[in-house]
């Protein structure tokens, strides 16, 4: 007589995490294995942004931060920004639409892709972020260990910013599709608004008053000073970011748990 099989079980959290590690790989094989240089581009496209941006202003802004190289100062802010930027993109793309025929697996929710796209997201641009250091170092520039807690920190917040408002615009998009066309011309400005190309120091006091409203201008200013010793953020501190990470990431997911019916049945 035949033994019965027995079919292991796994706690929720267990299947949840192997889904989201699947997603993951999915996430890394289309984005490096469609195209030949995916990988060598993710790196590519901060620095072309510096390239275009060096020879642009360049000459002019490197007089306003001689305690860093240029490039490497409008680096450091690129990838925070592109941190941001990219999360919050993701929760657009993912939420109104781009995923959802993994809905129909039953062991798939709709949570699973954002998660396994927001965290491919913080290590493809923490890799980025890891080069960007032993380039310097290389190259002989003056870099800082001492605070890497500090630029953990602002880091994880500017991911947790990013997701938050990812979620919270992806949830608008799902109800309003024109929001789809809207969320990247307001991130334009954000180049603009967030001293990756001048540092908040180099503003007039009444300005300074106004761009520190922005918490990416606080986690690009305090990972700054956390790698370059000589550089001194203004006004900069982890409490606002670390407030405002807070109440954008809960009320991301307090709207995407009122709305999950809605976004699973699209």
């Amino acid at each position: 007589m035949r033994q019965p099989i027995t079919i292991p079980k796994r706690s929720p959290w267990v299947s949840q995490m192997r889904v989201i590690g699947a997603l993951f790989n999915h996430q890394a094989a289309s984005r490096f294995g469609e195209y030949r240089l995916g990988f060598v581009w993710m790196l590519l496209e901060p620095l072309i942004g510096v390239l275009v941006v060096g020879l642009v202003i360049g000459a002019i802004a490197g007089r306003t931060v001689p305690e860093i190289p240029y490039p490497f100062f409008v680096l450091n802010g690129m990838l925070m920004l592109k941190l941001l930027t990219s999360c919050m993109s993701i929760g657009v793309n993912v939420v109104s639409g781009s995923n959802t025929g993994l809905l129909v697996y039953p062991t798939v929710r709709p949570l699973d892709p954002l998660l396994a796209r927001f965290v491919f997201e913080f290590l493809s641009i923490g890799f980025s972020f890891v080069l960007f250091c032993i380039v310097g170092e290389w190259l002989g520039i003056e870099l800082s260990l001492q605070n890497l807690d500090v630029l953990a920190v602002a880091y994880v917040l500017t991911w947790l910013v990013g997701c938050g408002l990812g979620l919270v615009f992806g949830v608008a998009a799902a109800h309003y599709k024109d929001l789809e066309k809207i969320v990247p011309v307001l991130q334009r400005p954000l180049l603009f608004v967030s001293a990756v190309l001048f540092p908040i120091s180099a503003m007039p006091t009444s300005a300074q008053n106004i761009l520190l409203w922005n918490p990416l201008v606080h986690t690009i200013e305090l990972s700054r000073n956390a790698l370059f010793p000589f550089y001194h953020a203004e006004g900069a501190d982890l409490f606002y970011p670390a407030f405002f990470a807070i109440i954008v990431t809960s009320l991301g997911l307090t709207l995407f748990h009122i709305n999950r019916n809605f976004l699973s049945q699209r």
